[in-house]
């Protein structure tokens, strides 16, 4: 494996607190899947798993308030769990936007997207992330539990229809399982009019123990798709970006971006600027290491009181992504918003 040359780069003291933060608010960790690489077949260690957990709405977006007034947060994305589960997910998409936090987004396995669609973009949704493992129905199934992929197919024509697109589509590439497809994901994507991110497996909760035996590395992937005989053009990268972007043409013209995200192979952490916040309150500054910050007692100050302490959490939160490199976790997926 090896390391990104901008990863090394020391932090300065003006990087310990950002500004243009982007937010992974996981609304809930409930999910009517069980993906291998997320959870487990049966229970779940998250705390919040059943619901009873998660903050009213007003509290949510409370705590965003703070976030977007002392960080300047201009994008939010919306995760779980499985955030369409969250009954009043167009009204909480509402009210963030009410804030003033424009660029707001999706990541959802798009089961029951189709008929929820319209309120979604109705209440300032823009963009979706859909998470696509495979275009066989057999391993579709095998990957997420149980999940059909007629519906997360339905989910993408919706999200189109919605003019939500370009549709952001995530595959993590699974050794022995769906890396067999990475040609197949590509070529819909080609048609379809979708974008496409490859995402390596990661060594967080239920995936730990799998991790050794399924593990893709983002370069073998890629390498992988050169037989197909497309034009690759490389996008210009940041070290504040997670996926390195190619824009590739097949014979017809057609055309769409394909990433890579390579946490564990080429990690990008130097140039981080997002932090998730729990359905339960808690915010996480690194995916990848188990510290946690509860928010839920600035919930009781005034808010000068509250931004204080906030800016305390905050630089404690971004030096923590100081780590040497990406480490194993057992917080599981769901439980952090992915």
């Amino acid at each position: 494996m090896t390391t990104d040359p901008a990863y090394t780069e020391s932090f300065s003291p003006a990087c310990a607190i950002a500004r243009d933060l982007t937010v992974r608010l996981s609304v809930t960790s409930r999910c009517q899947l069980r993906c291998t690489y997320c959870l487990p077949e049966k229970g779940c260690a998250c705390p919040s798993a059943d619901g009873n957990a998660e903050l009213p709405r007003e509290k949510l977006v409370r705590l965003l308030a703070l976030l977007h007034h002392e960080f300047g947060v201009h994008r939010v994305r919306f995760t779980g769990g499985e955030p369409l589960l969250r009954h009043d997910l167009p009204e909480l998409i509402a009210d963030v936007r009410d804030l003033g936090i424009h660029e707001l987004a999706l990541t959802s396995n798009a089961q029951l997207l189709a008929p929820r669609i319209a309120a979604l973009r109705a209440a300032g949704l823009q963009r979706v992330n859909i998470s696509l493992d495979s275009l066989q129905p057999e391993t579709f199934a095998r990957i997420t539990r149980g999940g059909r992929l007629e519906s997360t197919l339905s989910g993408i024509c919706a999200a189109q229809a919605a003019g939500l697109g370009p549709v952001k589509l995530n595959t993590v590439v699974l050794r022995g399982v769906n890396d067999s497809e990475t040609g197949a994901l590509l070529r819909f994507a080609l048609y379809s009019g979708c974008h496409l991110r490859f995402l390596e497996l990661m060594p967080i909760g239920e995936a730990i123990a799998r991790f050794d035996d399924e593990y893709v590395p983002a370069t073998e992937a890629r390498a992988g798709l050169d037989q197909f005989g497309y034009e690759w053009q490389p996008l210009p990268w940041a070290p504040t970006e997670t996926s390195r972007d190619y824009l590739v043409r097949d014979a017809d013209g057609r055309e769409t971006i394909c990433g890579f995200i390579a946490p564990t192979s080429q990690p990008f952490c130097a140039g981080c600027r997002r932090v998730r916040l729990t359905s339960d309150g808690f915010l996480h500054g690194c995916l990848a290491r188990s510290s946690r910050h509860n928010l839920k007692p600035l919930l009781d100050l005034d808010d000068c009181t509250a931004a204080l302490r906030l800016r305390e959490i905050m630089t404690d939160a971004f030096t923590s992504k100081r780590g040497e490199r990406f480490r194993t976790t057992v917080a599981s997926m769901a439980e952090v918003g992915g």
